[in-house]
């Protein structure tokens, strides 16, 4: 044990310590400082908050119009002007647009002055309904008659075969960031570590290194410290990006910003955020024991690139069904993919947005990804132990070779 912790130790504080790893780290934080203050990125160059609708009609008229468009935003700014004054603050900038409104013959008539194309699909509606109101009170209509007039047609939405895990669409769109954020994660970061493992044996077997280590310790102790210790560092940079998102979480009001955009969290999300979690952990320790495999088949670090290829290819297709099936988590490309032991930790991920897809389904992918993160293990185990003095050509050779030494 203390052999194992000595090479995990140096190991661990090796690729901790290195530079790569702590700008990685740093630029990781602060991207999640900058998603998090988001809102104050937006506001600081847009300025629609501060623009000002001047609008020119009539005494009652422009009263009117002013109650009825403040309706739909309370917050709007609006000033009351002449045609001559509001023309003047559009060309001097002081007012985002003019809405000068007038009446001929019982109909009401809007012409909008602005730098660079007003407000139409708001002042349009409003305009109608003001207008509507008009002519009801010209045909002596009474308020009721008139609510009837101007009332919406009732409109009811039936759902045939909803699903009982069925999500709003506010925690729909936060599950699909989540997945989409997730598949990103899995996909960079199992790759970057699982080339790290590779490089790291294939150095020390191209350098003869190893020959003087398995003296003292045994092949598989030392290239499963290997392994424990590249997790290791993994975890440690998830942990940090982790700290990062709670202390952002409370430091910049992180709730009221999703608030802000219609966004909420449910039961779901915290569903689709464990799975995120379990399988990015699943995906990093499949391809790291995958290229631990690689690794100790290659003598020379310059091939470790053109040998990991596969390891690659694999994750790069499994990457792509998930991206471009983002909405359509149910058809059968992604289904079948996802028991496929080398695309589950991705393509699985995907499947957990589909109200279709149960726990019992998950969870098989859950147990199909350990089973082969356990044989790959085991057959790691195995090779590094036959292919310390193997230094064959060829992947294939030193896998016999490998296969053959006791």
């Amino acid at each position: 044990m203390t052999k194992f912790m000595t090479t995990f130790s140096m190991t661990y504080l090796k690729k901790v310590t290195s530079k790569s790893f702590i700008i990685t780290t740093l630029i990781l934080m602060l991207i999640v400082i900058a998603l998090s203050n988001i809102d104050k990125v937006i506001d600081f160059f847009d300025h629609s908050e501060d623009e000002v609708t001047a609008v020119a009609a009539d005494k009652d008229l422009q009263n009117a119009f002013i109650a009825a468009y403040k309706q739909a935003d309370k917050d709007r700014k609006i000033e009351k002007v002449t045609l001559t004054e509001g023309k003047k603050g559009v060309e001097d900038d002081r007012f985002k647009q003019l809405i000068d409104i007038k009446e001929s013959d019982g109909k009401l008539k809007a012409t909008l002055y602005s730098k660079d194309g007003g407000d139409r699909a708001a002042v349009e509606p409003v305009l109608t309904s003001l207008q509507s109101s008009r002519v009801a009170q010209t045909l002596d209509l009474t308020p009721a008659e008139v609510t009837a007039l101007t009332a919406p047609a009732d409109i009811n939405e039936t759902l045939l075969g909803q699903q009982k895990n069925e999500v709003d669409d506010s925690e729909k769109f936060i599950n699909t960031a989540v997945v989409y954020i997730g598949l990103f994660l899995i996909f960079m970061i199992s790759l970057n570590y699982a080339n790290q493992i590779a490089t790291e044996i294939a150095m020390e077997k191209s350098s003869r290194v190893i020959e003087m280590i398995v003296t003292s310790v045994s092949p598989v102790n030392h290239m499963m410290a290997k392994i424990v210790a590249i997790i290791a560092v993994a975890l440690t940079q998830i942990l940090a990006v982790a700290l990062t998102i709670l202390v952002c979480l409370y430091a910049f009001d992180l709730k009221d910003v999703l608030q802000s955009f219609d966004l909420s969290f449910g039961p779901g999300t915290v569903r689709v955020i464990i799975y995120a979690v379990i399988f990015l952990l699943l995906g990093l320790l499949m391809n790291v024991s995958v290229s631990a495999i690689i690794g100790a088949l290659t003598n020379r670090v310059e091939d470790i690139a053109q040998a990991v290829m596969p390891v690659t290819f694999i994750n790069l297709a499994a990457f792509y069904i998930a991206i471009f099936n983002l909405t359509t988590p149910d058809n059968m490309l992604v289904k079948v993919t996802s028991y496929i032991p080398f695309f589950t930790p991705i393509v699985m991920l995907l499947r957990t947005l589909s109200s279709q897809t149960g726990d019992f389904e998950i969870i098989a992918g859950i147990i199909i990804s350990i089973i082969t993160i356990v044989l790959s293990l085991l057959l790691a185990a195995r090779i590094y132990k036959g292919s310390v003095f193997s230094y064959g050509k060829g992947l294939v050779n030193n896998f016999r070779q490998a296969l053959t030494m006791k």
